[in-house]
C-alpha cells in the first residue's frame, strides 16, 4: 500500500488532469488519450505523424466505409471510422489532400482497431511511393 503522502500527490496530479481533459473538445481528448497510451507503452513508430482532417472513402475486401483521416506518416495512417474492420485486411483509401487535388488512392492493411478507429500501415514501398506520400504530408494544411 502506498504512504498517504504519496497517495495525496497523486489525487492532486489526477483530479488537475481531469479538470484539464474535462475543458477540451472531444477530438482534443482522443488526442491526448493517444498520446498518453503512447507514453505508457512506448512510442513505436518510426515515423513521425502530420495531423489532418481529410475525408476518406475506403474499402475492405467485403464492403465500402467513410471516416476522417487523423493523422498520416510515412507509414501509414489513422482513420477515424467506426466502421467493423479485421486487423490484417487489406484496405484501399482514395481522399483529396485539398479541394483541387486529385485522389489520392492508397493500398494497404489494417494494423490495429480501437472503438475511435483504425490504423492502416502502407503496404507499397519504394522511392515513388516515398515521394507520394511526402507530397501528400506536405500539401496537408
Amino acid at each position: 500500500m502506498q504512504d498517504p503522502v504519496t497517495l495525496k500527490k497523486y489525487n492532486i496530479t489526477i483530479a488537475r488532469l481531469l479538470d484539464v481533459i474535462l475543458t477540451m473538445t472531444e477530438s482534443q481528448q482522443k488526442i491526448i488519450l493517444q498520446q498518453a497510451e503512447d507514453l505508457v507503452k512506448g512510442e513505436r513508430r518510426i515515423s513521425e505523424r502530420k495531423s489532418c482532417d481529410l475525408r476518406v472513402h475506403f474499402a475492405t475486401p467485403d464492403r465500402a466505409h467513410r471516416g476522417v483521416i487523423k493523422n498520416v506518416s510515412m507509414t501509414g495512417v489513422f482513420i477515424e471510422s467506426q466502421a467493423p474492420v479485421i486487423i490484417g485486411e487489406e484496405v484501399l483509401m482514395a481522399f483529396k489532400v485539398n479541394p483541387n487535388a486529385a485522389s489520392a488512392k492508397l493500398r494497404g492493411e489494417i494494423a490495429h482497431a480501437t472503438r475511435w478507429g483504425i490504423g492502416v500501415e502502407f503496404t507499397a514501398k519504394g522511392p515513388l511511393f516515398d515521394q507520394q506520400i511526402k507530397n501528400i504530408i506536405r500539401n496537408i494544411n
